[in-house]
């Protein structure tokens, strides 16, 4: 009975990620769009696993960082009221360069592509997860690029580097995910 249930849970769990991914890439007409980009980086904090040594205990928080004025600063700020992981997300805005490895999850605005090389610069080889829509993002050193095609939400993924890093990327994102090198 108990390997039932747990099978039940396991399969429920798989069908409301496929479900969440699939909503999340419907077609985004511009007042959506920014709601299904912050979808999406929400499902990333689920389906990321960071090295335990990255929090400071069992329960701390899950921290996303958002550099930038970003049309996503809205909708980005309402995943402070959820959890990923068991851990309550936590927002800082426009953190200093010195404060970039204490995030888990960097979001940078489209106005700052001119941050680029400093975000590689600082953030060479730590478990830091960023994600961007700059155009070619990922192609530049960035390991998450959120990108419309045919009026969807999709996202790329640099897989090299993510790993680079120690961070662990669910099966099921990166077969959702276009992967470049």
């Amino acid at each position: 009975m108990k390997a039932l249930h747990h099978a039940m849970r396991k399969a429920l769990l798989f069908s409301l990620t496929a479900l969440l991914f699939q909503t999340a890439s419907a077609r985004a007409d511009s007042s959506a769009e920014y709601g299904v980009k912050a979808g999406f980086v929400y499902n990333f904090a689920k389906f990321v696993e960071w090295p335990d040594s990255v929090f400071a205990f069992a329960a701390a928080p899950l921290r996303l960082c958002v550099l930038g004025k970003s049309p996503l600063d809205g909708k980005l700020q309402l995943l402070a009221q959820r959890q990923a992981q068991g851990r309550p997300i936590e927002i800082t805005d426009n953190p200093s360069t010195q404060d970039w490895p204490s995030c888990q999850m960097l979001y940078l605005g489209a106005d700052q592509a001119s941050q680029l090389k400093a975000l590689q610069a600082t953030l060479v080889q730590i478990p830091v997860l960023t994600i961007s829509d700059i155009p070619n993002f990922a192609e530049k050193g960035g390991m998450i690029e959120l990108y419309l095609e045919e009026g969807r939400v999709r996202f790329a993924i640099n897989l090299v580097i993510a790993q680079q890093t120690g961070l662990k990327l669910s099966a099921q994102m990166l077969r959702m995910a276009k992967i470049v090198e």
